[in-house]
């Protein structure tokens, strides 16, 4: 669809996955390049961001200048231009700011306490994850989030199809998974958290993500990191439009709806 960091508007409409950041896309659908700092900064300041986009620092020399504490000490988001993969992280902070905030501190708590050249922890894994490539399943049907579990896939997609958009949505929050959209492959995963809820389901048909922005704060913050348990596992190209070609055939690929 689009070659590696060549700034291109029409992926915007193109993909489906991408079209979920529509809201915040349409920000630079008329820009002919890539936005600079300058830009971003700007457009940050506009949308009362407590973080600031910055240059990337190629100098780091000690822990307050890594990346994460970067951003808690100082909030500076360092910012690649030029960049896919940094251009969806700046849409999902202005998606999710209260979420990728308490991501943030989480880190930074965990990363402080941390010998320096000791592997990461449990929760540094898990909130990695989830901020590269997790999504939201919300739904107003357990039974539709049991199939989730159950990895139930032919039953999910096939047979409960027109549940999606109706008593389902996912929504993406990991950006590393926009960047795949780019270019998207059979293989293409999403980590999930699963939640019932009709009102915040509501709410996301009308493109409102302050209380699913509000819960998932909340529940990084009361539950995950107490307790860094595994996401669920979403072969997301299954999802309706999400692929070229979605016959009977293309959901019997075991080696992707496992």
């Amino acid at each position: 669809m689009n070659n590696k960091d060549e700034w291109n508007t029409s992926i915007f409409t193109d993909s489906k996955i991408i079209n979920q950041l529509k809201s915040h896309t349409d920000i630079f659908k008329n820009y002919r390049d890539w936005p600079s700092i300058s830009e971003y900064e700007k457009i940050f300041k506009q949308l009362e961001m407590e973080v600031k986009p910055v240059h990337q620092s190629f100098n780091i020399d000690n822990f307050e200048s890594q990346y994460e504490p970067r951003v808690y000490l100082k909030k500076e988001l360092q910012t690649r231009t030029s960049n896919w993969h940094d251009f969806f992280n700046a849409l999902i902070w202005l998606k999710f700011r209260k979420t990728k905030k308490t991501l943030n501190t989480l880190h930074y708590d965990e990363a402080i306490l941390r010998n320096k050249g000791t592997n990461r922890s449990t929760l540094e894994n898990r909130i990695t994850q989830f901020d590269e490539c997790g999504a939201i399943v919300v739904s107003n049907d357990n039974n539709l989030l049991e199939l989730i579990r159950n990895h139930e896939w032919e039953e999910l997609f096939i047979n409960h199809r027109e549940q999606f958009g109706t008593s389902m949505e996912c929504i993406i929050f990991g950006h590393a998974i926009f960047e795949k959209a780019l270019n998207p492959y059979i293989g293409m995963t999403c980590h999930c958290i699963l939640l019932e809820d009709d009102d915040i389901l509501k709410e996301i048909k009308q493109d409102n993500m302050e209380s699913l922005d509000s819960y998932l704060a909340e529940l990084w913050a009361n539950q995950i990191r107490f307790n860094p348990a595994k996401f669920h596992p979403l072969p997301i190209l299954g999802i309706p439009g999400y692929w070229k070609s979605q016959n009977t055939e293309f959901y019997k690929n075991k080696k992707y709806f496992r």
